[in-house]
């Protein structure tokens, strides 16, 4: 890469990595030749500060330190549209991490910088406005995950404490 390097995620069962960092770019690396076989500007990102890719594989999120969220089509952008299939604004400081969850119907999307959590519903690019549960602290998320069967998110914060979240749209732990 070019610039530093911020963010790694892997792709196609591990068989592609994508890089993302100081140079604003998105790297996709074939890991079998271990060569970059893609590179493009992250649409309006100087410096990328995150990358998460989706399970069902189609999908892959950019945060920048501005705050900014693209979401793009994998294979779209490998095949040369460059623009995000959806700019999310919602954070105002650095994006410290991006996840999907399994099913990639909800991206978590996070700055410890100002406290800030949202979770995005991903078919419809809206952010869940019961998100996060009213009088919660949350005192600033730093990592967020999924359970496999998407029925729990647990989030580690600032404090030391792991909170645990029931989704009770999802039957399965």
């Amino acid at each position: 890469m070019n610039g530093t390097v911020r963010s790694l995620a892997f792709a196609d069962d591990g068989q592609q990595l994508l890089s993302h960092g100081g140079d604003g770019h998105v790297y996709h690396w074939d890991l079998r030749t271990r060569a970059c076989i893609h590179k493009a500007v992250d649409e309006g990102c100087i410096n990328g500060t995150a990358i998460c890719t989706s399970p069902t594989r189609n999908l892959f999120a950019t945060g920048s330190d501005s705050g900014i969220v693209n979401v793009y089509n994998r294979d779209e952008f490998l095949g040369g549209k460059k623009k995000p299939i959806k700019t999310i604004e919602n954070l105002t400081t650095k994006v410290g991490f991006l996840k999907f969850n399994n099913d990639a119907q909800i991206l978590a999307i996070c700055s410890h910088m100002k406290n800030s959590l949202k979770l995005i519903h991903v078919p419809s690019f809206t952010v869940f406005s019961n998100w996060p549960p009213a009088n919660s602290t949350l005192h600033h998320p730093r990592c967020l995950d999924f359970s496999p069967g998407g029925g729990f998110m647990a989030m580690g914060n600032a404090a030391g404490k792991v909170l645990l979240y029931k989704l009770h749209h999802y039957d399965r732990a």
